[in-house]
């Protein structure tokens, strides 16, 4: 099923150990159960989405890196259509979901990028619309997701390009206590 993901280049595996870290990453319980963020589906499409934009503009830097961006956006994708075909969805059905899950994707990667442009009240507001969308989000919540993109953002810079390149990522810790701060 996969076969056409090999065409794209020779870093598949590190495509795939990068959509791994950040997806382990957007696993990680605190961002639910202190951070405030959905723990349905859509809350951890949208968490996974966070993650990849920040990955993302990290590999903006040269051509290698922006091939290796484009294959980690087809293995995410891909993954979404095998998951949706293990919950039984048929294939209409996925390339409808398929093809607004990307348009979402778009959306927010607009959003986010503006809002780090722009700064703190303008992530936040775009963080709030996409990311906290199913829930009440408290404004500490908020502020605290708002700050762990931008530190997130300052980690992923001092990353290796090589390292990036052979698969190697890491990401801070989720910014939140044990009491839930």
């Amino acid at each position: 099923m996969f076969g056409w993901l090999t065409k794209k280049g020779k870093n598949l595996n590190s495509a795939y150990a990068l959509y791994t870290a950040l997806v382990t990453q957007a696993r990680q319980p605190a961002f639910y159960l202190q951070g405030g963020v959905a723990d349905t589906k859509e809350g951890r499409f949208d968490l996974i989405l966070v993650h990849a934009f920040m990955l993302f503009r990290r590999l903006k830097g040269s051509p290698a890196q922006k091939e290796l961006a484009q294959q980690v956006f087809d293995v995410m994708f891909a993954d979404l259509d095998q998951s949706m075909r293990e919950m039984g969805i048929g294939d209409v059905g996925i390339l409808k979901r398929i093809r607004k899950m990307s348009e979402s994707y778009h959306g927010r990667i607009v959003a986010y990028e503006e809002g780090v442009q722009t700064g703190d009240d303008s992530l936040a507001s775009a963080l709030d619309r996409n990311l906290f969308a199913d829930t009440q989000a408290t404004p500490v919540q908020l502020s605290a997701m708002t700050s762990y993109v931008f530190t997130a953002l300052d980690h992923l810079s001092t990353l290796d390009d090589d390292a990036l390149l052979r698969g190697e990522v890491s990401f801070p810790a989720p910014p939140y206590d044990a009491a839930g701060q």
